[in-house]
């Protein structure tokens, strides 16, 4: 019912009778892809391996009757089979967004291997005014500078490693933005979530070709507070975010502070650079590989105290480009190498190989897993 409930709010303002066909036309958009993706996951010792798919589909309805109102609707259907499925107990749930304060998500096909799944994770209205505009419902709010690790984002906490979610998620959420002029704005929201709701305010000024921003807000009933910046030092890129955890006792507080260097020479090279402290994040060795935790959130980006990631990339030809992720984490001793190729098939055709292996030091240091992904997309 709650779904039926949310799905009908919008569907009413999406109606405009009394319109010629062409008009109505115009009025709405369609997009979307297909996407069919393979892996397999393998030991330490490239050994027990195992085999998963994934059919995933996207579709984009968006909705502009005239300046004033915009609306948007985006669906995930996915269809997993394999070695994932059958090895996870519920493995349906484990596709849920634990953030999201209604549920608008369904299993509609369940089987020792193959889980089919449905979830709508943008469904918004916007109203806009000169200077100032309001959205309401499921939105992303991206309140982050950085392009790997972002603190100052605190309601869409996503993780780098999960490269086929190119949307990122999204936050059952009302925000406000206000431009008192070409150089400025103020934005606040506020997000309902499946356990505390986080509210916050955000105040961004351009300065002497620097990007500034501040913000404060609770987050699930802790305050908190940041601030942000993104601009060059010469040729070179330079951002960083700092956020401020409060705590009733000093356990509780926590510092999460990131920065990032990047930089494109004239071959065609793309080098950056970018650090993460996470002041609650594991300072010393695992003993078991489990305690690996990658499902990000606001106060914990990377499982590690302390994050250092390098990246290059390179365009060898319009249709092919190659792209290289280190990151290390001194602490447990934590090495990810991430490298990926893309090749462009033809118009609107894709084709990826990522690959991702994971080192750290339990008894000694060595490989835990290592993953292999074949990705064929098609946009439309």
């Amino acid at each position: 019912m709650k779904k039926l409930f949310t799905v009908g709010l919008l569907l009413p303002c999406l109606l405009s009778p009394g319109q010629d066909s062409t008009e109505i036309k115009k009025q709405w958009e369609l997009a979307g892809y297909v996407k069919e993706l393979g892996w397999v996951r393998s030991d330490h010792q490239f050994g027990n391996a195992r085999v998963t798919g994934l059919l995933h589909n996207r579709i984009l309805v968006k909705w502009k009757p005239g300046s004033a109102f915009t609306g948007r609707i985006e669906l995930r259907n996915r269809i997993y089979w394999g070695e994932d499925v059958r090895q996870a107990p519920d493995f349906s749930k484990l596709l849920d967004n634990p953030d999201e304060a209604i549920d608008l998500s369904a299993s509609w096909w369940k089987s020792r291997s193959v889980t089919a799944h449905t979830a709508i994770d943008r469904l918004w209205l916007e109203y806009r005014r000169p200077g100032w505009n309001l959205r309401a419902g499921r939105q992303r709010i991206n309140w982050g500078l950085l392009n790997t690790w972002n603190p100052n984002d605190l309601f869409n906490s996503y993780s780098f490693l999960d490269f086929d979610y190119e949307e990122r998620p999204g936050a059952d959420a009302v925000k406000w933005q206000y431009l008192p002029s070409d150089r400025s704005s103020l934005e606040w929201a506020v997000a309902a979530t499946g356990s505390r709701p986080i509210v916050g305010a955000k105040y961004a000024i351009n300065s002497d070709g620097y990007d500034l921003q501040i913000n404060a807000g609770l987050y699930q009933h802790t305050f908190t507070a940041g601030f942000g910046w993104a601009g060059h030092i010469g040729e070179a890129g330079f951002k960083g975010e700092l956020q401020y955890y409060a705590g009733r006792h000093s356990a509780y507080a926590q510092w999460l502070f990131s920065a990032e260097g990047d930089y494109m020479f004239e071959n065609g090279y793309y080098l950056a650079a970018a650090l993460l402290y996470n002041q609650k994040g594991a300072d010393g060795p695992l003993l078991n590989p489990e305690q690996l935790n990658f499902q990000a959130s606001p106060r914990s980006l990377m499982p590690a105290k302390w994050n250092l990631l390098t990246q290059a990339a390179k365009e060898f030809t319009p249709r092919f480009s190659g792209r290289l992720h280190l990151v290390y984490s001194p602490g447990p001793d934590l090495l990810i190498l991430f490298p990926s190729l893309s090749y462009n098939l033809k118009t609107n055709w894709d084709l990826d190989f990522v690959w991702q292996s994971f080192f750290a030091r339990t008894h000694g240091f060595g490989a835990i897993s290592h993953n292999a992904y074949l990705r064929l997309k098609r946009s439309f």
